[in-house]
């Protein structure tokens, strides 16, 4: 493929954008939009050798690749797909499958060919380098969505990715998103997690030690709303999320029942445990219901709303009548509401 036979067209000269610009720009004639056009977006057009160009200039490109935050994707789609000529084919580059793939499918006509992607890596995995014109891509993965799109230009696509040594990956958005939910949204909640821990190089380390810390630069690096939105619009990131706390109480139950004289003391010492979480949780809670209090001063709300309660009480019985009595949830809840209420005064 050479820069003769498809101008592609990027919205988006983020940090991701960035790369994927320079990539494509060594085969492709390539244009570009930004939203803002200050001297640094100027400049970062200029090292890559990519043209900035203004809304109306995207539509005539073959090719169109939205390179921007989830939050945003969607009105972008909405907002370029109608005008792009007949036969362009619109993609995306989300980190998150099942949204954009129907935002796709909504917007574009059907004379739009259309497809998600999901590129497997970043300038940080790849030490992308935009000064010296380095990027290491071999081997890594790229995930194709195809949605609308020609049989003949996929192929072409895929061999396009190939040739570039990256490994091809062709799937549904739901199972992209059902593994992605382990493979990203929980490596970097996890790396997350450990940062705020602190856990860090120090002179006394084991190989497994160096080892977890190596999953730090991929995770801590990346902006936070990259991270939010890996988790909020992926619909199984929070299961796995849930699933690995409760995976870290069993393995602290372990340890507990190892260091215990007998069934009274493990249980006991169970419960001392569970009493310090529940502790913590109601401070927290108790902070957030303060916090409310402020916000429904200053919008004239009233501090009890009866309305609300009552519904909260009726979802918690209904969930929670195997395991708890109806009075006893419904008295814990009132307790709850009862001390809310005096920090929101």
């Amino acid at each position: 493929m050479t820069k003769k036979q498809n101008t592609i067209g990027v919205i988006g000269l983020g940090n991701f954008g960035l790369l994927l610009s320079a990539i494509l720009s060594k085969t492709h004639k390539v244009k570009v939009y930004n939203y803002s056009k200050d001297l640094k977006i100027k400049s970062k057009a200029a090292r890559i050798g990519v043209e900035l160009v203004n809304w109306p200039e995207i539509h005539n490109c073959d090719v169109v690749v939205v390179s921007t935050p989830i939050s945003v994707v969607r009105p972008i789609i909405k907002r370029v797909a109608p005008g792009l000529k007949k036969g362009a084919l619109l993609l995306d580059v989300c980190s998150v499958k099942e949204y954009p793939c129907r935002w796709l499918k909504k917007y574009a006509p059907r004379n739009i060919e259309i497809m998600g992607t999901h590129p497997m890596f970043g300038p940080t995995t790849t030490k992308f380098n935009p000064d010296k014109e380095y990027w290491e891509i071999e081997g890594k993965q790229i995930v194709l969505c195809p949605l609308r799109i020609n049989k003949e230009r996929k192929k072409r696509i895929e061999k396009f990715l190939k040739d570039l040594g990256l490994e091809v990956i062709i799937t549904t958005p739901q199972d992209h998103d059902k593994q992605n939910a382990q493979t990203l949204s929980f490596v970097h909640f996890l790396g997350r997690s450990l940062g705020e821990t602190g856990i860090g190089e120090q002179k006394i380390y084991t190989p497994g030690y160096s080892d977890v810390l190596k999953i730090l630069p991929h995770t801590n690096r990346d902006n936070w709303q990259l991270f939010y939105d890996m988790h909020n619009f992926n619909p199984y990131a929070r299961q796995i999320r849930r699933k690995f706390v409760r995976a870290c109480l069993k393995t602290e139950k372990r340890i507990i029942r190892s260091d215990s004289s007998g069934g009274m003391d493990f249980y006991r010492r169970m419960i001392g445990e569970l009493d310090e979480f529940i502790f913590a949780l109601l401070e927290k809670r108790m902070k957030y219901a303060e916090k409310i209090g402020k916000i429904k001063k200053e919008g004239g709300f009233q501090i009890v709303d009866e309305k609300r309660e009552k519904k909260l009480i009726s979802q918690a019985i209904k969930k929670r009548t195997k395991k708890l009595s109806p009075d006893f949830v419904k008295n814990f809840y009132k307790l709850l509401f009862k001390e809310s209420y005096k920090k929101q005064k």
